[in-house]
């Protein structure tokens, strides 16, 4: 999807610590791009506890009302959206875990043994959890580095995420983003952890135990994150990052579904943004 879940992610639990007043929202200007690849251009919009994602070629855009729970994608080339509420998406995403899990069951059945141990030592290598086997808790460990930065112009600490003692994952965050103000901690931790377990599934990850889904919730607790380097198994770093932030006040037309556009099932929707 041109809107990571990475990112959804990212704003959602800086959400759980920092909510905007209805007086000013937020405007973070972001780029993703691969080690020595292009780079991709994003806008993320928070305001009154409500926050809209979308890249600078404008067709998909996902929109969050944390004070509801609804989730909207939009497809502005099909003028399209779909309206869901959180734990049907997240219903939706373990469903289609396991599907993808019984075909790449069923290919692997139907190759010759030579080939299908190369296929599963790839996916080995790729960190790719081979379906069938007994799944482990990862091992996650974080580490303070202690290291600062000046990220879009906000001071930011380093963060490391090893898992199984290999660096997976840089996060640098800052406490100088936001405003501060009380929301339903409980709930929101709740709603971050199955965002996290979604991310992890669609890259292929082990389960993380209980110890190291409260890491993330730790880092993210901090501040918010201004840059985050992957570190794949296979294959270049990933990098996400803050390159401006500005402060204003932001129409409420832009957190909902535009006027004319058909609504869709969520399906159909994902369909469309995979192609």
């Amino acid at each position: 999807m041109p809107v990571s879940i990475r990112t959804l992610f990212i704003v959602a639990v800086f959400l759980l610590f920092n909510v905007y007043q209805s007086f000013a929202g937020l405007v973070m200007e972001r780029e993703r791009y691969e080690e020595g690849g292009q780079k991709v251009r994003g806008t993320i919009y928070m305001q009154d506890n409500k926050v809209k994602s979308f890249d600078e070629e404008g067709q998909f855009s996902a929109i969050f009302d944390l004070n509801t729970g609804e989730m909207i994608q939009v497809d502005n080339l099909s003028k399209t959206y779909s309206s869901t509420k959180a734990e049907d998406y997240f219903a939706y995403y373990k469903q289609y875990s396991l599907k993808m899990k019984t075909a790449m069951m069923q290919q692997l059945s139907e190759l010759p043994p030579n080939q299908r141990a190369q296929a599963e030592g790839m996916m080995k290598r790729q960190g790719i959890e081979l379906p069938g086997n007994n799944v482990r808790a990862v091992d996650v460990i974080l580490k303070k580095t202690g290291d600062t930065n000046k990220i879009a112009g906000y001071e930011a600490v380093k963060y490391e995420i090893y898992r199984d003692g290999k660096l997976d994952e840089e996060i640098w965050t800052s406490s100088y983003v936001g405003f501060q103000e009380e929301i339903d901690t409980k709930e929101m931790i709740e709603y971050l952890s199955e965002l996290r377990k979604i991310e992890d599934s669609m890259r292929g990850s082990s389960l993380l135990s209980q110890a190291s889904e409260q890491t993330y919730t730790e880092v993210f607790s901090t501040g918010f994150p201004m840059k985050t380097i992957d570190y794949p198994l296979s294959g270049n770093s990933i990098v996400e990052e803050t390159i401006k932030v500005s402060k204003k006040k932001i129409d409420s037309s832009e957190f909902q579904a535009p006027k004319g556009y058909k609504k869709v099932p969520l399906q159909q929707m994902l369909q469309l943004s995979s192609q």
